[in-house]
């Protein structure tokens, strides 16, 4: 029979659109999939936007912080009418008290005689009682609303129903409370209750507080405040990424185990399984548009059909490279978490040091006689402890970039404003000629130098093998955190990562060419399953070798929670100062140095 010349025509050029279409098509899934491979092997290189979370900013020193301005200093009162501000008499002890406890908050320090002396004389004088509530979370400041400064007694911090961690978590004398949420009307970002019997406060009210100090200096960037506030919010211990764990935990329940999508391999590449197969699937769907099959869709393919036969050469060479790939992949994987073993253990030999130097200082310092400490060794034991808490914050900022802003000159000013460190503290590390990621060395040689001055008047054990030890620790803390950059500066090099990334990349993209003669329509899955495993393991060995999320490559759903170090640090600073504060036994004076010199000879005697 013979066939019409137009229906030939007819159908070769629906067969040249359909492969017109098909190859515009594979171009375009192309293109598509490197793009994504690229975006997904990639680091962010910009940094994180802070989340604006209210509870993410929320700060255990009562500081309600503006959401779009924040407060640098206070630039003389202006003109204020003096005749609207209330007058408490104060005694001179008050009033010095008052004026010290102002100029250790770095709000405080530039302003006027007469604005500050209007301020002082602003405050009144009240007492509560034990677990009276100060201050209320979630309240509006308004102007019936007070800024507290604590006198005498402790406070104790609450967020979100949780007592904040110690030393953050217990407000002393010469604390203020809750100045720029009064400024910003802003609700009260915790709850502040009495801790002891009675705490003796001075409070001036809300309108008063603004009119004195009416001139601001709001030049500061809302997201830049924002991010050092979050990082602040770490280091104290009311924002943490895995319920104060380092690293996400996990049960050993096989069915919980099924039902995890955050902080999982899956999380992090569904959308590079997804390209690849839907890749696969335009794959298939072409070859049987185009190399008109003899089989059925959902049956193995004919392995006499000629495409299926060059296809066979390709799945050989791939079976090659999935050996080959499999070895290279896993022992890189295994090197990369050996990396990332390492820097962790580094991390905890750190808070070792650090929880040496405390006991040392606290078994070694001067006691009464009925056990507790003596004023002096409480002191020295203080400075030492917020030195070691400041080192070790200011330290991590130094190689990490999640505290990175820390370590400016804006975020050292809010850390001082947040009770982070003292006013004095500050201008001094301003005023060191050192590079901003090398102040933390300052904060150690302070420690070292407050433990000689503890040696040299009595406070401390003057016995030379109790001094050397404990210099001896000092020194291997300084060795331990000077490691970690050694570490960072070497942990792989580019020729083997990028050598590890083609060959994975490489081998995936030829995973549905090779598996379809074996699978055919059935392939979609298995390369979904292989995309899934073998990217997966490369980008768990790039977590791996970013101990430090310096990277954010994977949006902190994996890292390291860096704030846990620094948290329990700040615990120990204060652990053994508190366990020792009290003895079951009395402490005696120690005996006199016995006298070596020998005995003078005796007198011969006269025998009769």
């Amino acid at each position: 029979t013979s066939v019409p010349c137009g229906i030939i025509r007819i159908n070769s050029t629906n067969k040249m659109i359909h492969r017109y279409l098909f190859f515009h098509l594979l171009l375009w899934l192309s293109l598509t999939l490197v793009r994504a491979f690229g975006i997904h092997s990639s680091p962010r290189t910009t940094p994180r936007r802070p989340s604006s979370s209210n509870a993410a900013a929320r700060s255990p020193l009562f500081r309600a912080r503006p959401s779009t301005i924040n407060v640098v200093s206070f630039r003389g009162g202006g003109s204020v009418d003096s005749s609207t501000i209330p007058v408490f008499p104060k005694s001179p002890e008050e009033y010095n008290f008052i004026r010290e406890a102002l100029l250790e908050n770095v709000m405080f320090t530039t302003l006027p005689k007469d604005t500050l002396d209007n301020l002082i004389y602003a405050f009144e004088r009240t007492a509560v009682n034990k677990d009276d509530v100060i201050i209320t979370q979630g309240d509006i400041c308004d102007g019936g609303d007070y800024v507290y400064l604590v006198a005498e007694g402790k406070c104790k911090v609450i967020v979100d129903g949780k007592v904040v961690p110690e030393p953050y978590g217990t407000i002393k004398g010469k604390a203020i409370l809750g100045e720029l949420g009064v400024l910003y009307n802003q609700t009260r970002s915790a709850t502040i209750v009495a801790k002891s019997d009675a705490v003796s406060l001075f409070r001036v009210n809300a309108d008063t507080f603004k009119s004195v100090l009416n001139k601001l200096t709001v030049n500061d960037d809302p997201e830049l405040l924002q991010q050092i506030d979050n990082a602040i919010n770490q280091v104290e211990g009311t924002k943490s990424f895995y319920g104060g764990d380092i690293i996400r935990q996990y049960k050993s329940n096989r069915s919980w185990l099924w039902r995890r999508w955050r902080g999982t391999v899956l999380e992090q590449n569904w959308r590079t399984v997804g390209y690849m197969m839907l890749y696969s699937l335009f794959f298939t769907g072409g070859t049987r548009l185009l190399t008109d099959p003899t089989w059925k869709f959902g049956l193995i393919p004919d392995k006499t059909h000629p495409f299926i036969i060059r296809l066979d050469i390709i799945r050989k060479i791939w079976n090659y490279q999935m050996s080959l790939t499999t070895f290279i992949l896993t022992f890189f994987v295994q090197k990369a978490y050996t990396f990332w073993l390492e820097l962790y253990n580094i991390g905890r030999r750190i808070q070792g040091r650090f929880n040496d130097i405390g006991l040392l200082l606290a078994t070694g310092a001067k006691r009464n006689p009925d056990g507790t400490f003596t004023h002096e060794s409480e002191k020295l034991l203080d400075d030492v402890a917020a030195s070691s808490r400041l080192l070790h914050a200011l330290f991590w900022s130094s190689c990490a970039r999640r505290f990175s802003v820390l370590g400016t000159s804006r975020g050292l000013e809010r850390m001082a404003s947040r009770g982070l460190m003292t006013s004095q503290q500050l201008r001094v590390l301003e005023s060191l000629d050192l590079p901003a990621n090398q102040r933390h060395n300052a904060c150690l040689e302070w420690m070292m130098i407050r433990a000689w001055q503890g040696i040299d008047d009595g406070t401390l054990r003057s016995e030379t093998s109790f001094s050397d030890r404990l210099m001896d620790q000092i020194c291997q803390l300084r060795a331990s955190y000077a490691t970690i950059g050694d570490k960072l500066a070497c942990r792989m090099p580019l020729s083997y990562i990028h050598l590890v990334q083609i060959l994975v990349d490489s081998f995936i993209v030829l995973t549905p060419v090779a598996l379809y003669p074996d699978l055919g329509a059935y392939s979609i899955f298995s390369v979904g399953v292989l995309t899934l495993f073998y990217t997966g393991l490369l980008d768990l060995a790039k977590v791996f070798l970013d101990p430090l999320d310096n990277e954010d490559f994977t949006k902190n759903n994996i890292d390291m929670d860096l704030g846990v170090f620094i948290r329990e640090s700040n615990g120990g600073s204060t652990r053994w100062k508190n366990s020792g504060s009290r003895l079951p036994f009395s402490i005696r004076s120690p005996p006199p140095p016995p006298n070596d010199s020998p005995p003078p000879p005796k007198e011969p005697t006269k025998l009769d």
